[in-house]
Formats: C-alpha cells, sequence, structure tokens
C-alpha cells in the first residue's frame, strides 16, 4: 500500500504539471518543470546517499512522508510556471529518500528468498498509483483546472504518511495470532 501511495503521487504530478502549462498557455513550460524536478531529486538523493542516518528507518519514512505531504500543499497554489517549478523541486525532494525507505521496509519484512518477488510487488504497485492518479488527475484538471489536479499530490502524500504510521504502529506491536 505504500508503494501504491507513492504512485498516486508520482501520477498526479506528470499530468497537472502539464495541465498547468497548458493551461497558463505556456505548453513548453511542463518539460523544463519535469526536468527541474528530475534534477532536485537526483540531488536529493545523492544528499541523503551522503548521509549515515542515526534516527531508524521507520521514523525517516514518517518525517520524509510529512514532508511530502507539507511541501505538496503549496502545488495547487502556484501563481506562475517559474513558481510551480520551485514548488515541485521542493516536493520532489522527498521522492528518493523515501523510495529508498520503502525498499529498506521491504528488504527488512519479507524473507530473503522472496525479496525479489516482493520488490516486483512494490513495483508493480507503484505503477498502479500512478495510473490510477494520472487517469484522477486528469479528469480534475479538465473539470476544475490544474490547482484541482495538484491538490491529488497532498493528499497522496497524506495517505502515505498515514499508511507510515500505521505501519510503524505494527512493527512496533505485532499482533500475535
Amino acid at each position: 500500500m505504500l508503494n501504491l501511495a507513492i504512485g498516486l503521487y508520482f501520477g498526479t504530478l506528470s499530468v497537472a504539471v502539464s495541465a498547468f502549462a497548458v493551461g497558463r498557455g505556456t505548453p513548453g513550460a511542463a518539460a523544463p518543470i519535469m526536468a527541474a524536478a528530475s534534477l532536485g531529486g537526483l540531488l536529493s538523493g545523492w544528499l541523503y546517499g551522503l548521509r549515515r542516518h542515526r534516527t531508524p528507518a521507520d521514523r525517516q519514512l514518517i518525517l520524509v512522508t510529512a514532508y511530502l505531504t507539507g511541501a505538496g500543499l503549496l502545488l495547487p497554489l502556484a501563481p506562475s510556471p517559474i513558481w510551480l517549478g520551485a514548488a515541485v523541486v521542493l516536493t520532489e525532494a522527498a521522492v528518493p529518500p523515501t523510495l529508498v525507505l520503502l525498499s529498506i521496509r521491504t528488504e527488512r519484512s519479507v524473507h530473503p528468498g522472496v525479496l525479489t518477488q516482493a520488490f516486483t510487488w512494490n513495483n508493480s504497485s507503484s505503477a498502479a498509483g500512478s495510473a490510477l492518479a494520472a487517469s484522477l488527475a486528469g479528469h480534475l484538471a479538465d473539470a476544475a483546472g490544474a490547482p484541482a489536479a495538484f491538490t491529488l499530490a497532498p493528499a497522496a502524500g497524506l495517505l502515505l504518511l498515514t499508511l507510515s504510521l500505521a505501519a510503524r504502529r505494527q512493527t512496533a506491536h505485532p499482533q500475535t495470532t
């Protein structure tokens, strides 16, 4: 479910950025905005990987998903392509650490003999979330404009945060059957 939620963010972002650029009469702005987002994510992932983290991975996941949710709230407020580009870069900075932490969580929670299968399920869940969100974002953008489509990004972040909190509680207090 965590990977489905990050997929919801991915699917929302690309469609909403395109709708924003087209809606502002600057369709060519979508590609540079997405390129800036990707570069921001690359830098974020590199910086995250440089550090040794003392904070447990489950707590890091909660922090980074809270950041993704909060930063995502900036997206629907964007008045211009430059402002949107900055907001997207800030939001996208949460994605690489989130993906790393989701992989760590998967690796710690499944038997090594099925790890490849678990990662395949994660990727499939992310792709399903992306497809679902792209459709929803497209419908929202058509019906109410790009800002409405962008509201799905913090909603995806909030879902991810909620699931991260629930997963942490489940790990801290496993049920016995």
